[in-house]
């Protein structure tokens, strides 16, 4: 038997990168692939601007295939990488992209090339969710798991319309049995409160793909039955 929760989505609003997915190494890989100089030289607060300033030297071309080699390395395949590179100027790309696990790599790809390149790159948004979840029972408050994706998105599933895309796409799996592309929608979850003594809610932050849950809007409540 599903158990039974209350969902309060408090916020919703957008968000245009990924805390820490270009961090000092990610740079520094950048100029290594860009075959930049003195890289260790380099202090970590210049990082950024020297990584920018290199991929426009290289031009939009070479930077795309570089910063897509730094993100997957060799999780894709040198050729889907140059026929992607293209695509990569077009509004959100990472939607159209058959690989689902794949899709948050390319939105943090498109995050870089859009700071190095902002005229050729659209700006990249994503959704953040901040939802409270109320259990009925302490059961169902054990079964709350915000690591699990599959877990959040059959949750968030409940106050989406029938017609919504993860219903069309993901009918079956928001059922019941594996659901293993589930982990590559949510992009981010995170506790933003956990239930103090005696209580039974949850108040997490999720962050995914705009075009999964654009239809939430801040002030809905709905029950879910996971």
């Amino acid at each position: 038997m599903p158990n039974t929760f209350h969902v309060s989505l408090l916020t919703r609003d957008e968000v245009h990168s990924l805390t820490g997915e270009w961090g000092h190494e990610a740079l520094r890989k950048i100029l290594e692939l860009a075959d930049a100089d003195d890289i260790g030289e380099i202090a970590n607060d210049e990082l950024e601007e020297i990584c920018l300033m290199s991929l426009q030297d290289i031009g939009n071309q070479r930077a795309g295939e570089i910063v897509l080699e730094a993100v997957f390395g060799e999780g894709m395949r040198p050729g889907v990488r140059q026929n992607l590179v293209d695509d990569l100027q077009e509004d959100q790309p990472w939607n159209d992209f058959a690989e689902v696990s794949q899709q948050r790599g390319i939105f943090v790809a498109v995050c870089l090339l859009h700071k190095a390149f902002p005229t050729r790159y659209g700006t990249p948004d994503a959704t953040r969710l901040t939802i409270r979840v109320q259990a009925e029972t302490n059961a169902g408050l054990a079964s709350i798991d915000p690591r699990q994706s599959a877990w959040l998105v059959r949750l968030l599933a409940c106050g989406l319309s029938d017609d919504n895309i993860v219903h069309r796409l993901y009918g079956d799996e928001l059922k019941k049995g594996e659901f293993t592309e589930a982990s590559g929608l949510i992009w981010g979850a995170e506790i933003v409160e956990e239930p103090a003594e005696g209580a039974l809610v949850w108040t997490m932050s999720i962050i995914a793909s705009s075009q999964l849950f654009h239809s939430l809007t801040a002030g809905q409540q709905f029950k879910a039955f996971v």
